[in-house]
């Protein structure tokens, strides 16, 4: 078989004929010479070549706005991608959203409990945020009425105040139920005792000072009277007609003078300082109320009270406070006796 594919080679090869293989069928075929093969030349393209002399670079085509990407259409990653070694790992809020809405919720909580603490210290007066340094207002004094209940002025007069003001009457006729016993308690002590009454609005000034003046008698030794004016019950809803009540604050000062020969001090809050005090009685002693801020530098106060949420040991009512005072800035106790005792 072999040397029979010999001899037609041989004899192909004499008669001028030459064969190749061909790996596609397995075969020997005739080889045809490349000039007399029919087959179409195939184009070369070269690259595009600027003349000599142009700018360089060619400019770039706009595609139409039609087939343009819009921001919106970008291609993202491949999901095989995005999960892939190199892929961002999802936060503990996402994987475990339970634990967000627990650390939220404690947050919250906590911050609850903390305004609930303030609040709280805040009513029982352990804490106030317009307390003036005690270095710098040495002369402080506590405001006392019947609220309180009886008091231990042996125990009281160990507080950290030097001088008190007790309320002895109110209105025409109205007496403080524990004025009595409160006169008697706080002459038994060192403290500088001061008596007050309680200005009613709506009444004759001058049988108010007579009611007053009935009740204390003789006040040598004693700091000078002070009247307390403060809006109360249906008068924090209305203001009584201003001038109606000047002219009866004005008739129950005069009568003070007539009797001690001193000017009463005038205790008031910020309305009331706006409405009847200022400025027709501006050369009295004003004791100021300002329980959230510190008086107005215009406002020429001598004693200023600063919180009404004061408590301590010695009195009955526990659940009850009292009002702290203090004397001028840098004043000391000598200057406060010289400028209100009698």
């Amino acid at each position: 078989m072999i040397e029979k594919g010999k001899r037609k080679r041989n004899e192909n090869e004499k008669s001028g004929v030459r064969y190749v293989f061909d790996p596609q069928t397995g075969q020997y075929i005739p080889y045809t010479p490349p000039e007399e093969r029919h087959e179409e030349p195939q184009t070369v393209r070269l690259p595009r070549t600027a003349p000599t002399g142009a700018v360089q670079g060619r400019k770039r085509r706009k595609r139409p706005i039609s087939q343009r990407s819009r921001p919106s259409e970008k291609r993202s990653a491949p999901a095989s991608v995005m999960t892939g070694v190199f892929a961002a790992k999802p936060s503990i809020w996402k994987r475990k959203p339970w634990l967000k809405k627990l650390y939220i919720g404690a947050l919250l909580f906590f911050i609850l409990v903390i305004l609930i603490n303030i609040a709280f210290l805040y009513y029982r007066g352990q804490i106030w945020f317009n307390e003036p340094r005690k270095r710098d207002y040495p002369v402080r004094g506590a405001v006392i009425d019947a609220d309180l209940g009886e008091v231990d002025w042996e125990i009281m007069s160990t507080q950290t105040i030097s001088f008190v003001y007790i309320r002895a009457t109110k209105s025409t006729q109205d007496v403080d139920v524990q004025y009595e016993n409160n006169r008697k308690g706080v002459n038994k002590t060192k403290l500088l005792a001061g008596y007050y009454h309680e200005f009613d609005f709506s009444r004759d000034g001058r049988k108010q000072a007579n009611n007053f003046i009935d009740s204390l008698g003789d006040l040598d030794g004693k700091l000078r009277p002070m009247v307390k004016l403060t809006r109360y019950g249906i008068y924090k809803l209305k203001m009584k007609d201003r001038e109606k009540v000047r002219d009866e604050l004005e008739a129950f000062l005069q009568r003070i003078e007539e009797e001690y020969g001193r000017r009463c001090v005038i205790m008031c809050d910020k309305d009331c300082y706006e409405e009847y005090v200022e400025p027709y009685f501006s050369d009295y002693t004003l004791w100021y109320i300002d329980h959230f801020g510190k008086p107005k530098e215009d406002v020429k106060w001598a004693l200023w009270e600063f919180n009404p949420r004061v408590r301590s040991s010695g009195y009955e009512n526990k659940k009850v406070y009292y009002a702290m005072t203090v004397y001028r800035r840098d004043k000391d106790l000598e200057n406060f006796k010289k400028n209100f005792m009698l």
